[in-house]
C-alpha cells in the first residue's frame, strides 16, 4: 500500500497537527490519497472485489468510551494527611490546635532534654574582654620640665644623649616649630635661649619677616617635633610625636603656632590635607591657632618663595597685621 499511494498530503496534515498540539484541532482542507503514476512496463495492480456498504444500525456503531468523572479540585493550604492521622478539620479552633504526634518516636532517643541542663552557667560564660590603653608617664606630666624627663624614656628618644627643648618667653606671641635639629646646627641641640637661631641666616631672615608684621624676636618661642638631629621618622612614631607636641603646648601656651615646611606639615595635620591649599590659612591644632608656611631653609635663597609667603601666605592667614612703617 505504501508504493501504491502518495501519502505526503496526510503527512502535511499530520505535521500542522503536531504544531498545534492537543489543544487545538487543525481544520485542514480534504484531502485524499492519490494513487502514485504507475511506472512504465509495470504491471497493473489486481483489482479487489468491491465490498457492499453495511447498513448503519445501532448495533454497527463503534462502542463510545464511558467518560471519566470530573476531578474534584484538591484545596490547597491544608495541613498534611499522614495514614493515621484523623481528617483535618475546618473549625477555627482545630487549626490553631497542635498537630498530635502520632509516629510512635520519642521527641529524642535519649530521652527528654532537660532545658536547664543545655543552659550555660553564668560561671562559665566568657567575661568581656577589656582593652586597656597605653599610658605614657608625660601624660601625666604638670610641668614642662617633668614633661621633657619623662619622654627621655620613650622608645623614641631613649638612645638619643640631648634633646631640644623649648627655648623663649612664657606664653609667647609666636611659636616656631621646626621638623628637628639641622646636623649643622646639632651644636646648639642644648641652646637656652634663641640667640642661637637667630643668629643664622635662617634665624635672621625670619625675624625680620615677622617684625614687619608687630612681632618682635623676644616675643617668639622655638620648638621642634622631633628634638634631636633630623633623620627619617615612621607614620606610627609621627603619631607618638603627635601627642608630645599637644601636651607641650600645653604648657608653652603660644598665641600661634607656626610650622614650617610641607613634610612636616603631614607630621602635625594629617595627610588627610592638602600643603598647597591650605599654606597660609588659619587651622587649629590641639586647641592652638596654627598656621603652615614653607621651609625657612628653602626660602632664604629663593626670592620666588620670598615673594609666595610675604604676599600670599602671610595675608591668606588673618593672623597676621602688616607694622605700619
Amino acid at each position: 500500500m505504501a508504493d501504491e499511494f502518495d501519502f505526503s498530503e496526510l503527512r502535511n496534515y499530520l505535521s500542522g497537527q503536531i504544531d498545534l498540539g492537543e489543544a487545538e484541532l487543525l481544520l485542514d482542507e480534504p484531502w485524499t490519497l492519490t494513487r502514485k503514476p504507475a511506472a512504465p512496463g509495470a504491471s497493473a495492480p489486481a483489482a479487489r472485489p468491491a465490498v457492499a456498504p453495511r447498513p448503519a444500525t445501532p448495533s454497527n456503531f463503534p462502542p463510545t468510551p464511558a467518560a471519566a468523572p470530573a476531578a474534584h479540585p484538591v484545596p490547597r493550604n491544608l495541613p498534611p494527611q499522614f495514614p493515621n492521622s484523623a481528617p483535618a478539620s475546618t473549625a477555627p479552633e482545630a487549626a490553631s490546635a497542635p498537630i498530635p504526634d502520632t509516629t510512635g518516636f520519642a521527641p529524642s532517643l535519649f530521652g527528654a532534654v532537660d532545658t536547664k541542663a543545655s543552659a550555660i552557667p553564668a560561671a562559665n560564660m566568657p567575661t568581656a574582654r577589656t582593652v586597656k590603653r597605653a599610658t605614657h608617664a608625660f601624660e601625666s606630666a604638670e610641668t614642662l620640665d617633668v614633661f621633657y624627663e619623662s619622654i627621655k624614656g620613650e622608645a623614641i628618644y631613649s638612645k638619643e644623649a640631648a634633646l631640644a627643648r623649648y627655648v623663649g618667653p612664657a606664653k609667647p606671641k609666636l611659636l616656631f616649630l621646626l621638623p628637628a635639629i639641622k646636623m649643622a646646627e646639632a651644636a646648639n641641640i642644648s641652646a637656652t635661649s634663641t640667640d642661637a637661631f637667630f643668629g643664622t641666616p635662617v634665624g635672621q631672615m625670619l625675624s625680620r619677616l615677622f617684625a614687619s608684621l608687630s612681632i618682635e624676636q623676644k616675643d617668639i618661642g622655638i620648638t621642634y617635633f622631633f628634638k634631636s638631629t633630623e633623620r627619617p621618622l615612621a607614620p606610627l612614631l609621627e603619631a607618638a610625636l603627635r601627642k608630645m607636641l599637644a601636651k607641650e603646648l600645653s604648657f608653652i601656651q603660644p598665641e600661634i603656632m607656626v610650622t614650617f615646611g610641607q613634610p612636616l606639615f603631614y607630621q602635625v595635620f594629617g595627610k588627610g590635607k592638602n600643603f598647597d591649599d591650605n599654606a597660609g590659612t588659619a587651622m587649629d591644632f590641639s586647641g592652638t591657632k596654627s598656621v603652615a608656611l614653607v621651609d625657612p631653609y628653602l626660602m632664604v635663597n629663593d626670592k620666588q618663595m620670598k615673594w609666595l609667603t610675604w604676599k600670599v601666605h602671610i595675608p591668606r592667614s588673618g593672623l597676621f597685621t602688616i607694622a605700619a612703617k
